[in-house]
């Protein structure tokens, strides 16, 4: 197995339920496991992310939040939307946005994807995306913004 170098951690309520999601819905796999401490890494073509049960990683001083407060989310590019989306709709988990094609610009260029928002049981949201590729910006006006 290969480590990315960024590998975010999630403290979770339930790790069993969202065990079970991330495996069931999302298509994850289970890399390994730590059962004691309630911990799992998982892998999605590449995405990587850690869920751990408990409240005891709080950081000092600041109020609990929902996930979603801290206006952060998780971006992850997938081949296909299709069976993603087919495994939500069998699990009757709704879209927070719909799916739409947005085009980013990078310099000159921009990317384009199809993407939609999600969130998972403990409320951290996700961004998955299955990319349209590349086109020249239209304007050169767009590229003083």
């Amino acid at each position: 197995m290969e480590w990315n170098k960024l590998v975010p951690e999630c403290v979770v309520a339930n790790y069993e339920r969202s065990k079970k999601f991330y495996i069931e819905v999302f298509g994850f796999k289970l890399m390994f496991e730590r059962p004691e401490s309630r911990f799992g890494y998982l892998d999605l073509d590449g995405a990587q992310i850690m869920l751990l049960e408990g409240s005891h990683m709080k950081t000092p001083g600041q109020p609990d939040m929902h996930p979603n407060e801290k206006q952060f989310h998780f971006q992850i590019e997938v081949e296909k939307l299709a069976p993603l989306i087919e495994r939500l709709a069998a699990h009757e988990v709704s879209l927070i946005a719909p799916c739409t094609e947005s085009w980013y610009r990078v310099d000159e260029l921009e990317h384009g994807q199809i993407e939609f928002f999600v969130a998972d049981p403990d409320g951290f949201l996700f961004r998955f995306y299955e990319p349209l590729g590349e086109r020249p910006v239209k304007s050169s006006a767009v590229l003083l913004a």
